[in-house]
């Protein structure tokens, strides 16, 4: 074989692998798209569950008219979307905080500014909560009033107790004192 058709042979074989490697690299990049949509479809419709079953839970638990129902899935819905987008953001700057942490030669004032921006976004969430909670009260009579005090109480004490936890901490006057609010 002389050294033209090695040269053609070799050029043949590369351009065979490269066709094959391209088209591994989209089949993987396809795949991964297909399964981060499907994931995300998965995702929206256990909200959408977990929603439903929320509302369908105050609904019994407030006893609200069918009128007074529909006002309370559209004013949940607004505060569920505010809420998320808020926390989103959370998210998004614990990510930043961390990097920056993480980083040889970290700029402390950098921290302190990403840690500024975490905590006006944990007020804004717990403002939104407020806001939330009286436009829901706003659709409520008296009776309704007091029973969705106490489930709103419950609310933020599985929320708090689930993030303390979560970091390993037990306060039971706490918990005792928030039981003795409710009842």
């Amino acid at each position: 074989m002389n050294i033209s058709n090695k040269r053609r042979l070799l050029i043949g074989v590369i351009i065979v692998l490269l066709v094959i490697n391209i088209t591994a690299l989209a089949t993987f990049i396809y795949n991964n798209n297909a399964k981060q949509k499907k994931d995300n479809e998965i995702r929206q419709m256990q909200e959408q569950i977990e929603v439903s079953g929320m509302h369908r839970y105050l609904r019994e638990e407030l006893n609200l008219t069918e009128e007074q129902f529909v006002l309370f899935k559209e004013l949940s819905k607004e505060g569920f979307d505010k809420s998320k987008s808020i926390a989103y953001q959370l998210d998004e700057k614990r990510i930043e905080f961390f990097d920056e942490l993480t980083k040889e030669n970290a700029d402390e004032k950098k921290l302190d500014e990403i840690a500024r921006e975490i905590g006006d976004l944990h007020y804004d969430l717990k403002k939104e909560t407020i806001n939330h909670y009286f436009e829901l009260k706003e659709i409520c009579t008296a009776e309704q009033q007091k029973i969705l005090g106490k489930l709103f109480m419950q609310m933020i004490q599985k929320d708090d107790h689930r993030h303390m936890e979560r970091r390993g901490y037990k306060n039971r006057n706490r918990e005792k004192r928030n039981h003795e609010m409710i009842n």
